[in-house]
């Protein structure tokens, strides 16, 4: 994509996700990005679950894709960027709303309804970032875990910053699969414990990338167990159409979540690069299971 055309999705994408004008600074180095060649991908399975159906093919343009899941510690630096003052230091998972202060400090921190549009569940006990010295930090011993608690706008308002994106669902999935169709990241094999972490309990992930047997051939880590993962895709049956507005990040609507999680049981049809039937898929909610990682 041209520059210019990049810079105005940017400034949609900011505008979708309530940023508005946000403080945001230089982003920290980025992770590594693995180059997904452009071409046809299947997506789906013809013996999937009937969401994951019909097998099809798609056609992508070449992208790039992180090689692992974003950090607790990244989204920490992602938090720091914004006019946010810290009243008091506070544990991971014991952030409320009123230790915050600053024009950002409701947007990140919570707000009121049900529903609040917030980047990040910081008060939740299974959320992993907490303020120490006056600064968003991970817990220690978690700076490497894949981040939990974000909800979608918040993925999606990191990516931005990172001058990137979320992943489209096919673009995830064509990582996972890649030109071969593979069933899992790794091949064909069914999944074990050395390959992915699942069967666990809630908060028991790994450090991303712990598990080098289970990435992709391309070098993509994660894609199966750990945290599940948003894309930027509105939750619509197949066959996939990228023109069918699936794609609109103001619309509203629930957004694919792929890739499993570390809960998940040994049932093997629930790591499998095709299958799309995760936990919450509310935009405007956070979960304990879902993470994410960013494209370009």
């Amino acid at each position: 994509m041209r520059r210019s055309l990049w810079t105005t999705a940017l400034a949609a994408l900011a505008a979708a996700v309530g940023l508005h004008g946000a403080g945001w600074t230089q982003s920290p180095p980025e992770p590594r990005m693995v180059p997904i060649e452009g071409g046809a991908y299947v997506m789906g399975a013809s013996d999937g679950p009937v969401i994951a159906r019909p097998r099809h093919t798609v056609t992508l343009a070449p992208f790039r894709i992180d090689a692992t899941e974003v950090t607790n510690a990244g989204f920490a630096a992602f938090l720091n960027t914004f006019d946010i003052r810290p009243r008091r230091d506070a544990r991971a998972g014991a952030v409320r709303p009123g230790d915050l202060e600053g024009v950002d400090a409701e947007r990140v921190a919570g707000g009121p309804g049900p529903n609040p549009r917030t980047f990040i569940e910081l008060d939740d006990s299974d959320a992993q970032i907490g303020i120490a010295g006056g600064r968003f930090a991970a817990e220690p011993g978690s700076e490497n875990r894949p981040v939990a608690e974000s909800t979608w706008r918040g993925a999606a308002a990191f990516c931005a910053w990172r001058g990137a994106r979320l992943p489209t669902e096919a673009e995830w999935e064509a990582a996972a699969r890649g030109k071969a169709g593979r069933a899992y990241p790794w091949g064909s094999a069914p999944p074990t414990p050395e390959l992915a972490v699942y069967g666990r309990r809630t908060g028991e992930t790994d450090p991303v990338a712990s598990h080098p047997k289970g990435a992709t051939p391309e070098g993509i880590f994660d894609l199966a167990g750990n945290q599940a993962e948003w894309t930027a895709s509105l939750f619509r049956p197949y066959p996939y159409d990228a023109r069918d507005g699936r794609e609109d990040p103001a619309a509203p609507g629930e957004r694919v979540t792929r890739g499993g999680d570390h809960v998940f049981d040994v049932a093997p049809e629930k790591l499998t690069a095709f299958f799309r039937d995760g936990f919450s898929r509310n935009p405007m909610r956070e979960h304990r299971h879902i993470g994410f990682r960013c494209a370009r």
